[in-house]
């Protein structure tokens, strides 16, 4: 007897075998599909942040203005604590302070107005602009006698805005940037205080001519500065602060317990003070 095997069930074709390992090639993908999408996870747009050196390499006026502002911060500390002073001349300091401000207002020029046009527009255009009015400042006491008064109106300005900036910038320091956000928020504070500053400057310079450490040249250009300070459109706290002082002075006079010789002191100081006040509009 013949015995007739089946030998379809145990041998397969090669046309067999080519289907069967694309059977399985296609059931492997599919399964290693899921799997793979999981535990790899899809790219968002998420991109990393610039450093910080990326973005002081791109602002660069910016950044030359920080460092002159910080500088102008750092001499006029070392010419008020003689514990940090390196030099036994406190001067240098007061000078360098004025020095880096006067840096500090020519970049600001620079940004404010690109480009130089010898015209009378051109000429009002940069009186209006509050950097002339400190450059005029640092200037102006560069060759006097140095006053600790004179540094406090550029190194609050300087405070100021280089916090402005760093709280830009350093966005990866939290700690940082809430503690200069919290000078920032009180700008209001500070301005008025540099108005302040700048307006009892003005009797402590009329008084300083007896002490020979000041002169009739340096009280007439310091008034142009107030009048231009006045006057300014961008920053209006020296105005309000004459207008305020004004309201507290009549107030004063007009209480029963002043003097008489007092009240009219004040009186003839108010009105010599507001024939001298520039006219603003």
């Amino acid at each position: 007897m013949v015995l007739v095997e089946d030998v379809s069930s145990n041998t397969s074709s090669p046309t067999n075998e080519n289907n069967d390992a694309s059977t399985a090639s296609a059931s492997a993908a599919a399964g290693s599909s899921p799997r793979t999408s999981a535990e790899t996870p899809p790219r968002g747009n998420t991109y990393p942040s610039p450093s910080l050196m990326n973005v002081l390499m791109e602002r660069k006026t910016d950044t030359v203005l920080l460092l002159s502002r910080l500088a102008t911060i750092v001499f006029t500390l070392l010419y008020i604590l003689p514990f940090f002073r390196s030099s036994a001349d406190p001067n240098v300091y007061y000078t360098k302070a004025l020095l880096s401000s006067a840096v500090t207002s020519i970049l600001r020029l620079r940004q404010r107005i690109s480009t130089f046009q010898l015209s009378r527009e051109f000429l009002l255009n940069l009186i209006r602009e509050d950097s002339a009015h400190y450059l005029m400042y640092s200037f102006l006491f560069l060759t006097g006698s140095p006053m600790t008064i004179v540094l406090i109106p550029i190194t609050t300005y300087a405070l100021l805005h280089s916090s402005s900036f760093l709280a830009q910038i350093l966005t990866d320091y939290p700690a940082i940037k809430s503690y200069l956000d919290r000078i920032t928020e009180k700008h209001a504070h500070l301005l008025r205080f540099v108005a302040l500053n700048e307006i009892i400057l003005m009797p402590l310079l009329i008084l300083s001519i007896f002490a020979a450490r000041s002169n009739l040249l340096l009280i007439f250009m310091y008034y142009r500065f107030l009048t231009l300070r006045y006057t300014s459109h961008r920053n209006p706290y020296t105005r309000t602060l004459f207008y305020e002082l004004r309201q507290r002075t009549e107030y004063l006079c007009s209480q029963p317990s002043c003097p008489a010789i007092v009240s009219r002191i004040c009186y003839t100081a108010i009105t010599f003070i507001n024939r001298l006040a520039p006219a603003t509009g």
